[in-house]
């Protein structure tokens, strides 16, 4: 249809893809298993194949849980680099801590990103954070999520009113107070999931940018258009552990 190529003529996918990796944890074992992972990884002579970062809940999710972000270009790299990664998230006695690991693989929406004002290609890949200790503070960073209703069309048809609608959402905050990490959707584990990721200096002005953005009528105008393909939404905030990339 017309309709359908003016879609697929905005939506960018970018090349190879994100994994999500949910690690569980006992009661109490959080600051246990990030020691133990952070002095792996600074033990390593070389960076930790695809490894992005790992983030750590605030509120809204399980606080006994830790979340780790990888991106390959291939199914293919991931399996050259899954002994190193499994050793990477159950080192040093650290399994016993983990009552359960969940992956997802997530493909990218760079055009949400573009249109959200992310820098360079819009990838997860290359988004950039604030050196701690050069005038800057570890952020928090907001995780957005929709599951849509079964069927092909929903993810294009939430993407393509995303890249309409965000660029007024941005403008509505003239504060600047996000920077958009990923937009993505599922494509390996439960279907029609969309991902927001945003940081903030802090959750306070996540909760301030979100005020300003309901300002909008075009982006309020977009969450009317999508709304009614959401079965569920949820919002998180992680904090960046010590060691992650991201900060």
């Amino acid at each position: 249809t017309a309709l359908g190529a003016i879609m697929s003529q905005r939506l960018v996918q970018a090349a190879g893809w994100l994994e999500v990796r949910r690690c569980s944890l006992k009661a109490a074992a959080t600051n246990g298993y990030l020691r133990a992972f952070g002095a792996h990884l600074a033990a390593r002579r070389t960076p930790l194949p695809g490894y992005m970062a790992t983030l750590v809940p605030a509120a809204g999710a399980d606080l006994s849980s830790v979340l780790h972000i990888s991106r390959w270009a291939s199914f293919d790299e991931r399996d050259a680099s899954e002994a190193a990664v499994e050793a990477a998230c159950s080192t040093g006695g650290t399994a016993m801590l983990i009552t359960r690991e969940e992956s997802e693989i997530y493909a990218e929406a760079l055009e949400c990103t573009l249109a959200a004002g992310a820098a360079g290609d819009g990838s997860a890949a290359n988004f950039k954070t604030p050196v701690p200790g050069e005038g800057a503070r570890p952020g928090v960073y907001e995780w957005r999520e929709y599951q849509l209703e079964l069927g092909y069309n929903p993810i294009p048809k939430l993407r393509d009113a995303f890249a309409r609608g965000l660029p007024s959402k941005i403008e509505s905050d003239p504060e600047r107070r996000g920077q958009v990490a990923m937009m993505a959707y599922t494509d390996v584990g439960p279907l029609n999931r969309f991902v927001e990721v945003w940081r903030y200096p802090s959750m306070q002005e996540a909760m301030n940018a979100r005020e300003a953005g309901r300002t909008s009528k075009e982006w309020r105008a977009t969450i009317g258009e999508v709304a009614p393909m959401v079965q569920s939404f949820s919002t998180s905030f992680y904090r960046p552990a010590p060691f992650s990339p991201w900060q």
